[in-house]
C-alpha cells in the first residue's frame, strides 16, 4: 500500500516536472530565445540508428545537438524540408517512446526522421516551415539552408 502511494507521487512529481520544463521552453520560445528539444533524430548516413539529442532552435537557426560522440559528426543536411508527421510504427515503439511523433524530413541527402514528445512538436515543425520558407525566398549566401543551420551564439 504504501509502496503503491510513493509510485503514484513520484509519477505526479514527474509529470510536473516534464510539464513544467516543456512550458519553460514554449515561454522562451515566445520571446524569441533559443531553445534546445530534446528529440530523437535518425540521419540517411546511420541506416536504422536513433541518435539521441537535442534540436537547438531560435529564431533564425535550426541545429543538431548530440547528447553522444556517437551523433558528433552528423549534421542537419542542406535543402532539408517536412513531408509529414506520423506515430511510430510497432517496430520503431520498441526502440524509442511509443507516445512520440515523428517527423518526416526530405533532404539533399535522403530521408531523415525527427523523433519528438507531441508538447515539444510544434517548436520543431514552426523551425522546419521557417527553415523551408528560407530556403524559398533565397536568403544566404551558401547552401540551401545554410543560414539556418548556423549554431546559436
Amino acid at each position: 500500500m504504501i509502496e503503491s502511494a510513493l509510485a503514484l507521487v513520484v509519477a505526479g512529481l514527474t509529470a510536473w516536472l516534464f510539464r513544467r520544463k516543456a512550458k519553460q521552453r514554449a515561454d522562451r520560445s515566445a520571446r524569441g530565445e533559443v531553445i534546445r528539444v530534446p528529440c530523437l533524430l535518425r540521419h540517411p548516413s546511420l541506416g536504422s540508428r536513433w541518435l539521441r539529442g537535442r534540436m537547438v532552435i531560435g529564431p533564425t537557426t535550426m541545429v543538431w545537438e548530440p547528447r553522444a560522440r556517437a551523433g558528433a559528426a552528423v549534421s542537419l543536411p542542406a535543402g532539408l524540408r517536412q513531408v509529414g508527421v506520423r506515430s511510430p510504427s510497432l517496430r520503431e515503439a520498441v526502440k524509442i517512446n511509443g507516445g512520440c511523433r515523428i517527423v518526416e524530413c526530405a533532404s539533399s541527402e535522403g530521408a531523415l526522421l525527427v523523433a519528438v514528445m507531441p508538447t515539444e512538436l510544434d517548436h520543431v515543425l514552426t523551425a522546419l516551415r521557417r527553415d523551408e520558407a528560407e530556403q524559398t525566398a533565397g536568403h544566404g549566401t551558401g547552401a540551401p539552408g545554410e543560414a539556418s543551420r548556423r549554431p546559436a551564439k
